[in-house]
């Protein structure tokens, strides 16, 4: 999963919330000095990146990307799960405060990101305060935003030469990606709900 979807899994709680943005970027050991909430939204953030990464479900929906975009496409899949999130916002925020509205809601994240930036690493202080400063969040349905952010990751991880093989996701193939997202993440859901109960023993 990425940021979007992080987010609305975590739930409620400052802590939580800017947990499951700096999860990125807190590697190794959670300091013992961090907020516990806030160490709690790092692990739970974990959690989730690690049964996502076994569902069968998600692994599926890996197969839609080009054949030469198979390696990059885990990575890549998250950032349309959250483009997806954020087109059918009001369908699977259904019940929620924010459910009319993703701006509100990027704004209570990016406000979360803001009261715990002391904890912020040093190796995600400029995503975090772009993500703040050009209210990121509230932007991931717009298909040219998620375009870059995919042509992004494909040249941190050495793919730049197959970005011309990204069009169809947004385009064609992106009526599959929304009708298994829509089958995933309420599992996804189910399982946040009940790590989080766990941690908050």
């Amino acid at each position: 999963m990425n940021f979007l979807a992080h987010c609305v899994l975590a739930g409620p709680g400052d802590g939580f919330v800017a947990g499951a943005v700096l999860g990125d970027f807190v590697k190794g050991r959670i300091p013992d000095a961090m907020p516990r909430e806030l160490r709690a939204g790092v692990r739970l953030h974990r959690r989730i990146d690690s049964f996502s990464n076994g569902l069968a479900e998600m692994k599926l929906s890996v197969r839609r990307f080009h054949p030469a975009l198979r390696r990059p496409a885990p990575v890549l899949l998250d950032l349309v799960a959250d483009h997806c999130l954020a087109l059918d916002w009001a369908c699977h925020m259904a019940g929620h405060e924010h459910s009319a509205n993703l701006g509100a809601f990027a704004a209570e994240v990016h406000a979360a990101l803001t009261r715990m930036g002391e904890w912020v690493p040093a190796g995600g202080r400029r995503f975090v305060d772009h993500m703040v400063k050009t209210a990121l969040l509230s932007r991931y349905g717009d298909p040219r935003v998620m375009h870059r952010a995919m042509c992004h990751v494909l040249e941190r991880l050495g793919f730049e030469d197959l970005a011309d093989k990204l069009g169809p996701v947004l385009a064609e193939d992106l009526r599959g990606f929304r009708e298994d997202f829509a089958g995933y993440f309420p599992r996804l859901r189910e399982f946040a709900a009940a790590e989080r109960g766990r941690l908050t023993v």
